[in-house]
């Protein structure tokens, strides 16, 4: 199965995100713990402001490297986690922010794929936005169940973990007047265990679903792009090839030869044999 060109349906996304995510749990929940760890350090030092917006910048940023780790597994026997750390080295990291700061301005459903189509097309900016809206708007409705199917999984998974750390009131409901309900609703919510719980709730849904819903994400894309046939799999070959050394094809390996730039010597002198002979003798 090529993980960039298979026909999906709306099940065989979550199911072959669900296989790549459990076969190579142990490199993605390393990324993903480098990745939201800033956000993590912030809120641990109080900064719970800033810390929110960090998490979901990091939640982004995850998305493209995501999108680096299927075309890094695609090409070549492992997912990347590594070599999308090195990469993120590089000016592709403020790619990758601007994106994800663009898209915590404004997201919407349509922009969903902007990340991938970042990393895969080169498009930055308001222009990713623009190409992730023309490719969700050739089959909307795909677009749709995938990106609410994986919202709704989000809260199933934030709510189991908030039910583990959530603690114990001893609230007696009956005996209590419907005036100082919400005067008691309050004071739950502001209670610093409740708001601990929610925050463990936070990363600990973010490590283990976070990456699963990338995954989704990056091969509702590629999907979508293989229907409008824009997807280019040589291209991507040799861009993983220079990012992660993965193997190239012998046709990749020629093309890449032919597009190298061959120098020729600007001035060429031609030996004539019976001279050659001449000057020997003597």
């Amino acid at each position: 199965m090529n993980l960039l060109t298979y026909n999906h349906s709306i099940a065989s996304l979550f199911i072959l995100s669900g296989r790549l995510y459990q076969k190579n749990i142990i490199p993605i929940l390393i990324l993903t713990s480098v990745i939201i760890a800033p956000a993590f350090l912030l809120g641990f030092a109080g900064f719970s402001e800033v810390e929110s917006i960090v998490f979901f910048l990091s939640v982004r940023v995850l998305e493209a490297a995501v999108t680096l780790g299927i075309i890094g597994t695609a090409f070549g026997s492992y997912f990347p986690s590594l070599g999308i750390l090195r990469v993120f080295r590089s000016i592709i990291l403020l790619g990758t922010i601007h994106v994800a700061i663009l898209l915590w301005l404004g997201g919407l459903l349509l922009t969903s794929m902007s990340q991938p189509v970042f990393i895969v097309e080169g498009v930055r900016g308001i222009r990713a936005m623009i190409r992730s809206i023309q490719l969700a708007r050739g089959d909307l409705s795909r677009v749709f169940f995938v990106v609410v199917i994986s919202t709704i999984l989000q809260f199933i998974v934030f709510a189991v973990f908030f039910t583990l750390f959530m603690p114990d009131f001893n609230l007696d409901v009956e005996h209590t007047q419907n005036s100082s309900l919400p005067i008691l609703m309050s004071e739950i919510l502001n209670d610093p265990q409740v708001h601990l719980a929610i925050r463990w709730s936070q990363y600990l849904a973010s490590l283990l679903f976070y990456p699963f819903a990338s995954l989704v994400t990056c091969f509702l894309y590629f999907d979508l792009a293989r229907r409008q046939q824009s997807l280019n799999v040589d291209k991507l070959a040799q861009f993983s090839n220079q990012m992660f050394g993965t193997p190239l094809s012998a046709n990749e390996e020629a093309e890449m030869g032919e597009n190298e730039e061959i120098i020729e010597p600007s001035k060429v002198e031609v030996i004539d044999p019976e001279t050659a002979d001449t000057n020997k003798d003597k």
